[in-house]
């Protein structure tokens, strides 16, 4: 009896490992495999950044353009402090627990861990504030978009808010005074992360990334320090 269990578990240790290296190999792949191969970013655009935490990644944009106004849902009043209220907001999506609970890796808990690869609906839009961002080295790079690739990274993005019986936005406390979390719509799984989805949106207005971006570095290594 011993030996069987001894065999059954050294047979799941080999099923789970293989698992994993097929995974991490796949994630490998589809983020050097473009799509979009042909976009260009153009001369005289919208600029918006592309930021990392190490973990999570999202979109930086203005809060007001000629384009797309956010303040209908991302409005001063829901801040503790409406003067942190900033001249651009980061957006991410992602799994609520891990949101909530592991800004970074070291914070991940077995349960959130457990219930991202499984796959969920409690998700979450992330918010931060911020006054006049810039490029930075490695977690912040620039990019300049068209007026119509941007409509469709706001509508991407705007899908996305989860909005009451009034059809306002669900803020949230965040982890400071500067962010909040609001409700959001969405399945979050191993196959589709917070990594995944920014990727996804900026796919869905013909920018080019990686296919599949399960990590945050799959979605920066598309945004080199060059196009700052």
């Amino acid at each position: 009896m011993a030996t069987s269990s001894l065999k059954w578990l050294k047979r799941t240790v080999v099923a789970l490992g293989t698992v994993i290296i097929l995974y991490l190999l796949a994630a490998l792949g589809g983020s050097l495999l473009p799509a979009n191969q042909d976009w260009q970013s153009p001369d005289d655009g919208i600029e918006l950044f592309i930021e990392t935490n190490g973990l999570h990644s999202g979109i930086i944009m203005p809060v007001w353009s000629d384009v797309h106004d956010w303040t209908p849902l991302i409005r001063p009043e829901h801040l503790a402090d409406p003067s942190q209220y900033g001249s651009h907001v980061l957006i991410g999506w992602g799994h609520e627990g891990v949101y909530r609970n592991a800004p970074r890796w070291t914070g991940l808990r077995p349960a959130d861990a457990l219930s991202a690869i499984w796959g969920s609906d409690d998700v979450l839009i992330h918010v931060y504030h911020l006054k006049y961002p810039q490029a930075y080295p490695y977690y912040r790079r620039r990019l300049k978009v068209s007026e119509a690739e941007y409509r469709k990274i706001a509508a991407a993005i705007e899908e996305r808010f989860a909005l009451d019986d009034h059809y306002r936005s669900q803020p949230s406390p965040g982890y400071g005074e500067d962010d909040l979390f609001y409700q959001a719509n969405g399945h979050y799984s191993a196959f589709y992360t917070c990594n995944n989805w920014t990727s996804d949106v900026l796919q869905q207005a013909g920018i080019r990334t990686g296919r599949w971006t399960p990590f945050q570095g799959g979605v920066m290594r598309w945004f080199p320090e060059s196009m700052d």
